[in-house]
């Protein structure tokens, strides 16, 4: 069996989706990863074909080299270059002709990033053969760092949409669920002190309903203040699903989000979209007016007035939206994602 080595720092439910693609199709995915998924309790369900191990269980860069080298990987896939070690490895890889890839969710904006750029012949260039990009706004920083377009993959990412897209949409038709759901880390970047300034500025909710699901410092702060607005736990993909089974409309409205997979995933669960225009999935799974709506960050008003669009939208409109949002979700899949790293072999 063929194997393929990732370098994560977590292993997400996206990632395990995508794993479990590419072990479909043949391949076994070794992953070093560091141990202890950053910002949430999840944890990788144990499957054939795919070994996990603890990136720290080494003493050094070389030592990691050594033991990912014994799998005889046909590619090496970086999660960025945020590690070191990590960076090193693969360019160690790429001087033996074995194809490295980075995954980038990272958006140009400019700043420090202008270092980056005179840097990258000597660091990303010197680890990577190609950027696998998420989308449009990362494929960008990829050309700006000097890679060719030959050398920029797009769609490293999906989310977990066959879980959602289960969720059933027949039904909502004769009686639509009047719930705004927002499901995320309860912390500043988030704009959750936004969305529920909005909420409160709208006066006729017409029996709409706000639940928001997740853990983070500013958790009980809001549940305290906001005693109208239902907030539950951090739930595993399953149960998210069924929430959305009886939620109207998804709203995220962060303050950045290099990408937010958690988009993705919502569409599939066939759920008109509120979201910011700084969050990178957006150019992606939602058109303005299609499938949802898209707002600029810290506006209280713009998010109160979508809110308020979709309060006043009649069902026929937002079974309709919603029958568009899960065809958006379905641009990329993780088997298109397995299928896209793959190319680089054939």
């Amino acid at each position: 069996m063929k194997s393929i080595v990732f370098f994560n720092l977590a292993v997400m439910p996206y990632h395990v989706a995508v794993f479990r693609a590419l072990i479909n199709k043949g391949y076994r995915c070794i992953v070093y990863w560091w141990g202890k998924a950053p910002k949430t309790s999840y944890r990788a369900p144990v499957i054939d074909g795919l070994v996990q191990i603890n990136r720290f269980d080494f003493n050094n860069a070389d030592a990691l080299y050594n033991d990912a080298a014994k799998w005889s990987p046909i590619c090496v896939v970086s999660s960025g270059w945020r590690d070191n070690w990590y960076n090193n490895v693969c360019a160690k890889f790429k001087q033996t002709g074995i194809p490295t890839l980075a995954t980038s969710d990272t958006q140009w904006r400019g700043g420090k990033q202008w270092i980056n750029r005179l840097l990258s012949p000597f660091l990303h260039k010197r680890y990577f053969d190609y950027i696998w990009a998420a989308g449009i706004l990362q494929y960008e920083y990829a050309r700006k760092l000097g890679f060719d377009s030959s050398h920029i993959l797009l769609n490293c990412f999906s989310g977990d949409i066959d879980t959602f897209l289960k969720t059933p949409l027949s039904g909502k038709l004769a009686q639509y669920p009047r719930k705004f759901l927002f499901v995320g880390r309860f912390v500043e970047v988030k704009a959750i002190d936004i969305l529920l300034e909005a909420w409160s500025k709208i006066t006729d909710k017409k029996g709409w309903s706000m639940e928001l699901i997740g853990d983070g410092p500013l958790k009980e702060k809001f549940r305290k203040g906001y005693p109208d607005v239902t907030i539950k736990d951090f739930m595993p993909q399953d149960e998210l699903a069924n929430e959305a089974a009886n939620s109207g409309c998804f709203v995220l409205p962060s303050r950045f989000e290099q990408w937010s997979l958690v988009i993705q995933e919502f569409t599939a669960a066939a759920l008109p979209i509120i979201c910011t225009r700084q969050c990178g999935a957006s150019r992606h799974f939602v058109l303005n007016g299609y499938n949802g709506y898209i707002v600029n960050a810290e506006s209280v008003d713009e998010l109160a007035n979508a809110m308020t669009k979709i309060i006043n939208s009649p069902a026929e409109r937002l079974v309709t939206m919603a029958e568009n949002s899960r065809r958006l979700s379905q641009s990329v899949t993780p088997d298109f994602v397995a299928d896209t790293l793959l190319s680089i072999l054939n």
